[in-house]
């Protein structure tokens, strides 16, 4: 599927500080399978667009950004994973427990907690899906 590109739509909910957000996009998703799947996007993030590049693992899944913010998370079923995220207000170190990881042909879903010194941020759902499914 290299240079091929697909619809997919892409759906982030979380629930901070008491609030509940949601965002949904459409995005065109390019595919690469070595040893493991690549999914590669650009993502909007609140008027500024993010290269996004999710890995899927055997069992784990990555999903990198770069652009106004610059950070690499790693979801692993049931564990806990650190990771730093970076922005103009500098440089933060959170921790992520994922609870749910789904990896389908068609879509890719995570739940997962940030924490950042032992502190609960938010509760987070990320649902990649390709249209139509």
């Amino acid at each position: 599927m290299k240079g091929e590109t697909t619809k997919f739509l892409l759906t982030q909910n979380f629930r901070t500080g008491g609030e509940d957000r949601s965002f949904v996009q459409k995005v065109e998703v390019s595919e690469v399978e070595k040893r493991d799947r690549y999914l590669k996007y650009q993502e909007d993030m609140e008027g500024h667009q993010l290269e996004v590049i999710l890995r899927v693992g055997e069992d784990f899944i990555k999903i990198q950004r770069n652009g106004v913010v610059s950070m690499t998370f790693t979801f692993v079923r049931n564990e806990m994973t650190d990771t730093f995220y970076e922005s103009a207000a500098g440089r933060h170190h959170f921790t992520l427990y994922t609870k749910a990881l789904l990896v389908e042909r068609d879509r890719i879903v995570i739940d997962y907690e940030l924490y950042e010194q032992g502190q609960l941020l938010g509760s987070y759902h990320y649902n990649l899906e390709r249209e139509g499914y």
